[in-house]
């Protein structure tokens, strides 16, 4: 395969031609040139659209496709697909499957599953034997396997847990990640607890919730030592919170969803269930906080937490509807218009989109430059198109899931991955 991508301009921090506009001349999945302008071959595909932009390759730390287990909701073909159209080469699976990746052996089968898709899978593993909370999961066979993190997909309820996880982890690149809930403040909520919950009538989530457990986790990791990441935070407390663990010398790391620096708890005022979260939306000041965090870099990563779900879970009253959202094809324009105008908003989304996660994770990151292996995005950051405005369940009709919410602007034109 040979690609001549014409007169993007090269976002690459780091890298030998960042801010230039150039040329990229890729074959066989290597990048083989980069000049002002390179002549086009018959045996080359033109990518050309003026006023593009071209990154290292986006990755989505947070993504759940269902399988093994559940493939009806999506499946891994129909999830990376979609995760390619949303501008990822590279997608960290969560662990929410059946059977659950405790085991080498399940490790490796989804990395073998995944080996020909559209996008890279990077698998998690477990933290716990069967996500049961109660065993300490064989955490340095799972990392020789393949999983790049250890998650439960769930609070981590038990402090001894979480503390024999930080230590038996510790020494490995690979952080162990959290979602900060306290369930016990509210165990079935629907929403974000505010005045338009109370009017709503419906039971809400407390900003508590996120921020009880993340101190607590917080000061587990101070006795602990290790690397802690939260998965997905919602408050701007909890910003606050990650600013000062950071500031005190701390390894933790956060992600939030694009769709968190976008949406609030007032856009669930019609009960629309395709904007049910777990953390919830929450106020226009945590909002406004969250793109702060992304934009001076207390926060280190954007996420899809993409978690469909099939019309049986999605398509019914809000009360019933399932929390969850099929969202990592949109990532990027939800980003772009939650932090709108916003001074260095693209700078900030491309990197919390590529440096960030590779960072949590402890992995290289490769530069835009002739002789490396092709891992791209091509992208048009001002650019609206009809295509951008038409939801993923009418594009992509063959997609099991339709729990996705936003129709927006900002267009990924294509990736490349050797």
């Amino acid at each position: 395969m040979e690609i001549i991508i014409k007169g993007v301009t090269i976002t690459d921090p780091g890298g030998p031609h960042h801010g230039t506009t150039k040329d990229v001349h890729v074959r066989n999945g290597v990048i083989i040139d980069i000049q002002d302008a390179i002549t086009s071959s018959p045996e080359a595909t033109e990518w050309n659209e003026p006023g593009a932009h071209l990154s290292i390759g986006w990755m989505d730390l947070q993504a759940d496709f269902a399988d093994p287990g559940f493939e009806q909701k999506e499946g891994l073909e129909n999830g990376l697909h979609a995760a390619q159209a949303g501008g990822f080469t590279h997608v960290v699976l969560n662990v929410n499957q059946y059977p659950v990746p405790d085991t080498k052996s399940n490790i490796a089968y989804l990395i073998s599953r995944s080996a020909n898709l559209d996008a890279h899978l990077l698998p998690m593993g477990t933290v716990s034997k069967g996500r049961e909370g109660k065993q300490l999961s064989e955490m340095r066979d799972l990392a020789q396997a393949g999983a790049v993190a250890f998650s439960d997909d769930a609070p981590l309820n038990s402090v001894e847990m979480l503390r024999r996880a930080l230590e038996y982890a510790h020494g490995l690149p690979h952080p162990i990640v959290t979602r900060p809930l306290e369930m016990g403040l509210n165990s079935h909520p629907q929403m974000h607890e505010s005045s338009t919950s109370t009017h709503m009538g419906v039971v809400g989530n407390p900003t508590a919730s996120e921020t009880m457990r993340m101190k607590r986790d917080l000061d587990i990791l101070r006795y602990t030592g290790g690397k802690l990441h939260f998965s997905c935070i919602s408050s701007s407390e909890s910003v606050k919170l990650i600013r000062e663990a950071k500031d005190e010398g701390l390894y933790v790391t956060c992600a939030t969803s694009a769709h968190h620096l976008f949406f609030v708890d007032e856009d669930l005022s019609t009960f629309d269930g395709t904007l049910k979260t777990l953390p919830p939306f929450r106020a226009t000041t945590d909002r406004q906080a969250l793109c702060d965090g992304l934009l001076d870099g207390t926060i280190d990563a954007l996420v899809s937490d993409h978690r469909p779900e099939d019309l049986e879970h999605h398509d019914v009253e809000f009360m019933l509807a399932s929390h969850g959202m099929a969202g990592i094809e949109s990532v990027f324009p939800v980003a772009l218009s939650g932090l709108a105008d916003a001074p260095g908003a693209h700078g900030a989304i491309i990197r919390a989109l590529t440096v960030g996660p590779r960072a949590v994770l402890g992995l290289d990151v490769p530069h835009i430059e002739e002789g490396a292996a092709a891992n791209l995005t091509w992208y048009h950051p001002t650019q609206s198109s009809a295509e951008a405005k038409v939801s993923i369940a009418e594009n992509h009709p063959k997609y099991a899931s339709r729990s996705t919410a936003f129709i927006g602007e900002g267009v990924v034109l294509g990736t490349v991955l050797g």
